[in-house]
């Protein structure tokens, strides 16, 4: 197993100390709180803004080894889950197969032709066509 590179661990120990920073700048806010020219309240707001932020921002950072390994963990337990409902999507899907995709397809390329029938016998021409090929009448 490897080991995990230390700058995980310096990340988590600054967002715990940060987040610490957050926590005494919040009762500094409280402990100036009515005076608000008093420093006490003003520095606490900073404390507790900057400790939180960066105290949360560092531990997400610091814990992104766990996240990712509680991710992939889940992944897998939906897989487990779901296998016979996945099983029977992929026989389901070889089904479908070559028949039906055929039948499709030559739909589409028939709805995609650039044809008309003629207005006097219903004989299928070319969209373009001035004259019927079949009865010979114009268009």
């Amino acid at each position: 197993m490897n080991k995990k590179p230390t700058h995980f661990l310096v990340l988590k120990i600054i967002g715990f100390v940060d987040v610490a920073v957050a926590i005494a700048g919040l009762i500094f806010v409280f402990a100036g709180f009515g005076d608000f020219s008093n420093n006490l309240f003003m520095i606490g707001g900073f404390m507790f803004t900057f400790g939180l932020f960066i105290g949360v921002a560092c531990l997400v950072s610091g814990f992104t080894p766990e996240i990712a390994k509680m991710k992939t963990e889940s992944e897998k337990y939906i897989q487990a889950e779901n296998k016979e409902n996945l099983k029977e999507i992929a026989s389901t899907s070889a089904e479908i197969g070559s028949d039906a995709i055929t039948k499709v397809t030559r739909s589409v390329k028939s709805g995609l032709k650039d044809t008309m029938y003629c207005k006097h016998c219903g004989a299928e021409i070319d969209k373009d066509s001035k004259f019927c090929k079949s009865c010979g009448k114009e268009q």
